[in-house]
């Protein structure tokens, strides 16, 4: 660190300027400006991103660095290829693995509501899995709901989302496709089935904001129960939107929390 003091820990990612590590006598993940930290190592792989959009793979050092001078990381890709980076101009940092399974991260939580007044339940179950790769990511979502009520009948809420995207030979340029299925008992909705994709390009790529630029193609087919109706109808339904200019506050990733 800047102040002379000197931390072991497992190095979980760095997102939004923010460093996230690991000590092994701390119970959780602790966050450090990453404008304090003076020095890194480990021999962890990672996924190195920078404000240009190119990535990297490989283990990180800290790379020699005149005094009063910003500090410089040394991605090690392979024994013979190095490369350095300004830490200034390093956007993302994740966790990687040469072995395939090692590669996932995700989560599952869940939970249950019970209100005594109108003697109604809910079970709520959410799980995400990311795969991500040096120059493409892919990741599936599910979120599910049970709901039930005194005298009512049961009431479900299910939603499947997947996506993917994969940068383009240019800097900061990328094309992307998502997906997903609904099924909601109290909306009347048997199965709703949306896809897309799209292209766009990282206007303004930091560790502190992301602007980009899309244009994006979505297709959906719904099959829908009305309430008091028996039959069932199918509806589909396409929309192209122009180019659409976002601006993406960093947020801290869910496995680094």
């Amino acid at each position: 660190m800047n102040n002379g003091d000197r931390i072991t820990c497992e190095v979980k990612g760095l997102n939004g300027g923010v460093l996230y590590i690991n000590p092994s006598y701390i119970l959780g993940t602790i966050s450090v400006d990453w404008s304090k930290v003076s020095r890194l190592e480990s021999k962890q792989l990672f996924l190195v991103k920078i404000e240009d959009g190119s990535v990297y793979t490989g283990m990180l050092n800290t790379a020699q660095t005149p005094a009063g001078r910003p500090m410089k990381i040394q991605v090690t890709e392979t024994p013979k290829k190095t490369v350095v980076l300004d830490s200034s101009r390093i956007v993302n940092v994740a966790q990687t693995s040469e072995k395939f399974l090692s590669r996932f991260t995700g989560g599952v939580n869940g939970g249950m509501t019970y209100s005594k007044g109108n003697q109604s339940t809910q079970y709520n179950l959410s799980a995400l899995v990311s795969y991500p790769r040096e120059r493409w990511a892919a990741q599936v979502g599910l979120t599910s709901t049970l709901s039930h009520s005194s005298g009512v009948t049961a009431s479900t809420w299910n939603q499947v989302t997947f996506g993917a995207f994969h940068l383009l030979p240019w800097n900061n340029y990328f094309y992307g496709g998502l997906g997903g299925f609904l099924q909601s008992a109290e909306q009347g909705i048997n199965r709703q089935t949306i896809l897309g994709g799209g292209v766009g390009r990282y206007l303004k790529n930091t560790n502190r904001t992301t602007n980009l630029r899309t244009r994006r193609l979505r297709l959906g087919e719904y099959q829908l129960q009305a309430i008091h109706r028996p039959d069932k109808y199918a509806k589909r339904c396409w929309r192209f939107d122009r180019w659409r200019h976002e601006t993406l506050p960093v947020q801290q990733d869910q496995s680094q929390r």
